[in-house]
């Protein structure tokens, strides 16, 4: 009879052990996929509180015709630097999945760049995140390599058009590159 049960329990430890494992499994990814989210959403709220301060002018967002790097440009480059300095998850460089907008941009004659109107400013970070366990690509959640797509946006209205006292006529954010070079006449590009 005893030998009997023992095989009972190996059959019942055979139905159970892989809810265990998906329940053990499925607390450590969602457990990461919370911190993971907080991590993104506090870079894009840094990087939102930046850019009220310091907004980039739409030139340099659209990157197009501009013989400087997209960095080059202070505000633009605050922005970044606030996404990236509680960095603890980002194992790729957040710049590549950062976008910065006017999201009434597009509305007809309206530069939504001025104080008066007070923006709004948006960033949207969209991070891919890697599960640490097999469940998610078990499961097919997210795409076959079990990566989720975490995207996260803040806005913040303008508080400030770049103002600093520091550089050359009181202003950090330049119009263009022939503007830069004007604001930063010793920097190479």
């Amino acid at each position: 009879m005893k030998h009997r049960s023992g095989g009972q329990s190996m059959v019942e430890m055979a139905f159970v052990l892989p809810v265990l494992l998906i329940v053990l499994f499925g607390i450590i990814e969602f457990g990461y996929l919370i911190f993971a989210y907080t991590t993104v959403s506090q870079a894009a709220r840094n990087a939102a509180e930046a850019a009220a301060q310091l907004p980039p002018y739409q030139s340099w967002l659209a990157g197009a015709g501009t013989p400087l790097a997209f960095r080059s440009d202070a505000c633009v480059r605050g922005v970044y630097m606030a996404a990236e300095s509680d960095a603890t998850l980002f194992a790729d460089n957040i710049a590549n999945f950062i976008a910065i907008s006017y999201p009434n941009d597009d509305l007809p004659d309206t530069d939504t760049r001025n104080l008066s109107v007070r923006g709004p400013i948006q960033i949207t970070i969209a991070y891919p995140v890697q599960g640490i366990t097999p469940l998610f690509s078990l499961l097919r959640i997210g795409n076959a390599s079990g990566t989720l797509n975490l995207q996260v946006t803040q806005r913040r209205s303008l508080e400030n058009l770049g103002q600093d006292p520091t550089k050359p006529g009181g202003v950090a954010c330049a119009r263009d590159a022939a503007d830069w070079q004007r604001l930063n006449p010793d920097a190479n590009p």
